[in-house]
């Protein structure tokens, strides 16, 4: 269906402009897409995805692999499971992960566990990206914003709904997803649980990789709705895992055990000029553990003994947020509110860890208020400002040295403080007759260094991003297609640079622009032609290099068929030669080891609608088996990761859903 400018899904348009879009909306086909083969943007700085559709490649195990799919999105592969995503060249930090509104923090120094290990795709409703300093209601972060999402039930009688997943794939990969809802429009239960287990997988060689792992999560949602504009929610998060490394890793993943509860409450309709009111408070609890004798054989001394490895880190966050929606004026809405997040990160080793005290690394502390305000200037344009302030507090514990605290450069009980100033405004028009909206946009994202940054200097200088951006969205009867540019001039980029031997952190200025567009094309009312691109280009202009872990050119080219009962399509994926690098340098999470090489791969699918909401679909990955490894792939020298790690090979897979 063509995307409605904001102004239109807001109600401030006049019935003529609605209704040309009716029309347009009205005469384009019906075609179910039964599989995700690339997600588009609902506007040029927004995409908005299903995690509950079978994609391409198959249905993703965690957070990490299932933002692969989006175009922009690269994943730093670890084994088969707990890769670091990064959009735009960038992650980590500046990749900010919500999981229902909260906060995931993951404990490893080395980022074995960033925050998409902990986030079961198939357990949310619906996955949300907004692409760099385009907002500000969700915190701040260069790059933008994933949001994974759950819907809220609006139950009009009683009911009782679901959803269950099973998928079947090469290398004994089994994925079981269940969802159960039930209540009446006073209240309801919601109960989810998943399991995705697999063993090592074969890069396209045949050669095996150590990529085994077992994953699970349960969640229980409690809702109380005592009228129609009033929602009390509780919810319970429980999960663990376990995950075995490349070889080049010297230790592997055997516990990420996390528990989060969540506490939210809102009221609707409250007064003419206040639309809604939401508070929110989360907690959320994250203890892994790391070894090298429980998923493989540990290495030897001259004595024969065996040399066993073990750390035990853990993070506990503690957040929340109070924010409300006003309506100022006909053609003026504001968004305002407040947030607050606590984390402490804490460790200790030795094969007898769970005897031993845990040593506090440090503690952080961010408080930060906002406001967003969207305003119509006429019936075809309208303007958004945003405005957010932070104050960010860490300090440094007693580590794993009572004496000298041992994080970072840190003395012991030192404490940083910093002030950061973030906003945007963006102006939107949508031209008539034509199905064609612009946009553009300049904003401000300002960063304090986090836990893995301050780790060896903790006294960094703020990290402030300032961005151009611009797009244009074209939503016809048989064409719809997105455009995204961007520029942006980085002052004190936090570079990770281990060119001494060392890991060393410093502040250095950059740039980067680039693009993403997607395009999809209704060729006959069952056969459509889908493509993705995605390009950026960045230099550390301190250095006179090219920044490093900059993603290469990459694009699809995708078609898809559906008719009656049946649907199917190919897929080809093109990634250039990456040969813009700065070798030792990097983020905290992978380093420019070498240049790499371009491929293409292709992948297949094909289904059929069984009855009722049942869908088979059946697939095939990398169907020609190519050999390949992505560019943005390995870990710091903590990791001591020489070698990249192969993708695998040709993967069979199927997939059986049910709604009921």
């Amino acid at each position: 269906m063509p995307h409605a400018p904001r102004f239109l899904r807001s109600g401030l348009a006049a019935a003529v402009s609605l209704a040309a879009w009716q029309v347009a909306a009205a005469a384009e086909p019906a075609m179910s897409t039964m599989v995700i083969t690339a997600p588009s943007m609902s506007d040029p700085y927004t995409i908005s995805t299903d995690t509950r559709t079978p994609q391409l490649s198959m249905p993703a195990a965690d957070g990490g692999a299932f933002l692969k799919s989006i175009p922009g999105f690269s994943v730093s592969r670890k084994g088969g499971t707990s890769g670091d995503p990064e959009l735009r060249g960038l992650g980590g930090s500046r990749l900010n992960i919500l999981a229902d509104g909260a906060n995931i923090l993951g404990g490893c120094g080395g980022r074995m566990d960033p925050p998409t290990a902990y986030i079961f795709p198939q357990a949310y409703d619906r996955v949300e990206v907004i692409k760099g300093p385009q907002s500000v209601r969700y915190g701040v972060a260069p790059a933008g914003v994933v949001r994974f999402e759950r819907d809220k039930p609006e139950l009009i009688a009683s009911t009782v709904e679901g959803f269950a997943s099973t998928t079947l794939g090469s290398h004994d990969r089994l994925d079981l997803v269940g969802d159960m809802t039930a209540g009446n429009p006073e209240g309801y239960v919601r109960l989810i649980g998943t399991l995705s287990d697999q063993d090592n997988y074969e890069d396209g060689d045949g050669n095996a990789v150590r990529s085994e792992y077992n994953r699970w999560s349960g969640t229980a949602i409690v809702g109380w709705t005592p009228d129609p504009d009033t929602r009390i929610e509780f919810a319970y998060d429980r999960s663990d895992a376990e995950a075995a490394y490349d070889d080049g890793r010297p230790l592997d993943g055997t516990v990420f055990d996390r528990t989060g509860y969540t506490l939210t409450a809102s009221r609707r309709n409250i007064a003419p000029w206040l639309s809604e009111v939401e508070a929110q408070i989360y907690y959320s609890y994250v203890d892994h553990v790391m070894d090298n004798f429980t998923l493989r054989t540990p290495p030897t001394s001259p004595q024969g003994q065996p040399m066993l490895r073990l750390g035990n880190p853990d993070r506990r966050t503690i957040g929340g947020r109070l924010a409300a929606e006003l309506e100022l004026a006909p053609t003026i809405q504001m968004a305002v509110g407040m947030d607050y997040a606590e984390n402490r990160h804490s460790n200790r080793g030795g094969v007898d860890y769970r005897e031993k005290e845990r040593g506090r690394n440090a503690e952080f502390k961010d408080y930060g208020v906002f406001t967003e305000v969207e305003q119509a200037l006429s019936e075809r344009s309208w303007i958004t400002l945003g405005l957010r302030v932070d104050r960010a507090r860490v300090e440094s514990l007693n580590g794993l040295n009572d004496e000298d605290g041992l994080y970072g450069d840190a003395d012991l009980g030192e404490t940083s403080r910093s002030t950061q100033w973030s906003g945007f405004a963006r102006y939107e028009y949508a031209l008539e007759p034509q199905p064609l909206s612009l946009f553009a946009g300049v904003g401000r994202a300002e960063r304090a260094g986090d836990h893995w940054e301050r780790r060896w200097v903790f006294d960094l200088e703020t990290e402030t991003l300032n961005q151009l951006d611009s797009g244009a969205s074209w939503n016809g009867d048989r064409l719809s297609a997105n455009l995204s540019l961007f520029h942006g001039w980085y002052d004190d980029y936090i570079l990770i640079d281990e060119r001494n031997g060392q890991d060393k952190v410093r502040n250095v200025d950059a740039r980067t622009y680039g693009l993403e567009a997607d395009m999809r094309l209704r060729l006959t009312d069952s056969w459509d032609l889908t493509s993705t691109l995605a390009w950026v280009h960045s230099n550390n202009d301190t250095d006179d290099l090219p920044l490093a872990q900059t993603p290469p050119l990459e694009a699809t080219l995708g078609l898809d068929f559906a008719r009656n009962a049946y649907f199917g399509g190919m897929l080809l994926r093109g990634v250039a030669r990456q040969d813009r690098i700065a070798e030792g340098q990097g983020t905290i999470y992978s380093l420019d080891i070498g240049e790499t090489p371009g491929f293409a791969t292709v992948s297949a699918y094909g289904g059929r609608e069984l009855f009722g909401n049942t869908t088979l679909t059946l697939g095939v990955d990398n169907l020609f088996d190519r050999t390949y490894a992505e560019h943005i792939q390995r870990g710091t020298t903590e990791m001591l990761a020489t070698d990249r790690v192969n993708e695998p090979g040709r993967i069979v897979w199927a997939n059986l859903t049910t709604r009921f």
